[in-house]
């Protein structure tokens, strides 16, 4: 499986079979159990099903969607031998109603990655969050930073968030022309308490290099062993990713030096008045989200977007947890600033993307559009790089656990 060939996880499986990692679903997005079977055989992986007691909501397994096969798959493709979890929110339930039912819940999956996300300034649009917008009282921007709130309470019970940080750039999916005043970052992945993640492509001129010994799910299709890792652009994925900056919140201290850098770095930059300069930058991370395998009703499908791009990143953090959780005992929870210092001291932690840009949205690349580019370091478009388990975990080793011991 060429993600964990490139992203190095190789043959890692979850030791403690406590650890666990699940997705949250929205608008009755379904999986089918039988897709993932399919998916562990066509990959050559051994992946535990999902218990019955550890589906959170309704199921329709002759139903399958895209988005919930796609999640399902490379959360417990990434992360083998992990207790899996599907948890899929009814009805009109958005981000307050998912939020405060985790934290209500006692026994949750200790990762959860989100797919699902719409413009910061447009949570209480009619049909997305309006009715937990009426139930509670509020505008947009009080909605936000309500289920900020819960999102860091969940942080604090240690469980780990992680977001597809949108798949329309810069501008957002509600302004595909690019005709507004303004960049349109997309939540949750702009909430601070949240691991966001940018979505990356192989670029086709570098060289790709074969997967050596491809498994059957592989035939006839182009499953890469290597090449030069760029964020996705419009020409090749037909997307580019979400990133930039929240207007409701501030810069976190995790990432002020990374945001003072990459605004000070000299590159091109939107107009000042589209975005805010102070605050939340994002995403993250990144992870691959062109063209990503997947199994579904008995065929190999190719998929591609940040909702690829969030299982990855979440199942190579639950790796990264199974192994704290059997020396600590305690799950890593809010990763954000442990990867901020991880980046800071580890400079083989990451794969930097310096290639690429959030200028375009799915509708193409109109000449009003305005996004950022990737450049060393972190920026608002690829976030930090894309993960390198064998130098995280060996700096988790090293750092995080010593510090723990001489305590």
């Amino acid at each position: 499986m060429c993600t964990r060939v490139i992203y190095q996880t190789g043959s890692a499986t979850i030791k403690n079979s406590g650890a666990s990692i699940g997705v949250a679903e929205f608008e009755q997005q379904y999986f089918a159990p039988s897709d993932l079977s399919a998916f562990a055989s066509d990959f050559s992986l051994t992946i535990t099903p999902v218990a019955a007691s550890r589906i959170i909501g309704f199921n329709d397994p002759t139903n399958p969607q895209l988005e919930a096969t796609l999640d399902i798959q490379y959360v417990l493709g990434i992360a083998l031998g992990a207790q899996g979890w599907f948890w899929i929110e009814g009805g009109t339930t958005w981000l307050y109603g998912f939020s405060t039912h985790v934290f209500q819940t006692p026994a949750v999956p200790q990762i959860i990655s989100i797919s699902y996300g719409w413009n910061e300034e447009d949570q209480c649009e009619q049909g997305i969050g309006s009715a937990e917008c009426e139930q509670l009282g509020v505008n947009s921007q009080q909605y936000v930073q309500r289920v900020n709130i819960e999102f860091q309470k969940i942080g604090l019970r240690g469980v780990t968030l992680v977001s597809a940080s949108g798949d329309s750039g810069a501008n957002g999916r509600t302004d595909p022309s690019c005709t507004e005043n303004h960049l349109n970052p997309p939540y949750p992945a702009a909430s601070p308490f949240i691991t966001a993640v940018g979505a990356t492509q192989i670029d086709q001129n570098s060289g790709v290099a074969n997967l050596p010994n491809p498994p059957p799910g592989c035939s006839g299709q182009a499953c890469a062993s290597g090449g030069y890792e760029e964020a996705v652009s419009y020409a090749q994925a037909r997307f580019a990713s979400g990133g930039g900056f929240s207007f409701v919140a501030s810069t976190p201290s995790w990432q002020a030096t990374n945001v003072k850098n990459y605004l000070n770095s000299g590159v091109a930059l939107p107009p000042a008045s589209y975005y805010n300069a102070q605050g939340r930058g994002f995403p993250d991370v990144a992870a691959f989200g062109s063209n990503v395998l997947i199994s579904s009703g008995g065929t190999i499908e190719g998929v591609g977007g940040t909702s690829c791009s969030s299982p990855i990143v979440a199942g190579i953090f639950a790796l990264l947890n199974d192994y704290v959780i059997q020396k600590t005992g305690k799950p890593l929870g809010f990763m954000n600033p442990l990867l901020y210092k991880m980046a800071a001291q580890c400079s083989g932690c990451f794969n930097d993307i310096t290639k690429g840009d959030n200028i375009c949205t799915e509708d193409g690349c109109s000449s009003s559009c305005y996004g950022f580019v990737c450049t060393t370091g972190w920026d608002p478009v690829s976030g930090l790089g894309s993960p390198i388990y064998p130098a995280m975990l060996n700096y988790i080793k090293n750092s995080i656990l010593k510090e723990n011991v001489s305590e």
